[in-house]
C-alpha cells in the first residue's frame, strides 16, 4: 500500500540583509500554503509571516518577489525507511552507542 502526501508549498524569492555580515543577499524562502493560511487566520500578512521567520534567521527583509507554486509528493514509506537507515548509521558509526 502507498502511502504518499503531497504538500502545495510557495517559494518565495528574497532580497535580505544578512544580520551578521551586514551584506545584501538572494535567499529563498519555502512555506506551505497552511503556513500562509494559519497566518492569515490570525490576521497576519504572509509578508509579516516572512518577515518574522527570516529575522529568526538572522535577515532583515528589503524586498519579497512573487512566490512559485509548487506541488510536492512524498513517499513516506521510503521517508521512513530512509531515517531508519541514517539513525541505524548514526548509531553504529557516529557516536550513538557510546
Amino acid at each position: 500500500m502507498k502511502s504518499e502526501i503531497t504538500l502545495h508549498l510557495r517559494q518565495f524569492p528574497i532580497l535580505a540583509r544578512n544580520h551578521n555580515t551586514g551584506k545584501e543577499e538572494a535567499v529563498t524562502l519555502t512555506l506551505t500554503k497552511a503556513q500562509l493560511q494559519a497566518a492569515s487566520l490570525v490576521g497576519q500578512s504572509s509578508k509579516e509571516l516572512i518577515e518574522r521567520l527570516c529575522d529568526r534567521q538572522g535577515y532583515t527583509v528589503l524586498a519579497t518577489g512573487k512566490p512559485s507554486k509548487l506541488a510536492v509528493t512524498v513517499d513516506l514509506d521510503k521517508l521512513v525507511e530512509q531515517q531508519e537507515e541514517r539513525d541505524k548509521w548514526n548509531y553504529l558509526y557516529g557516536g550513538g552507542a557510546e
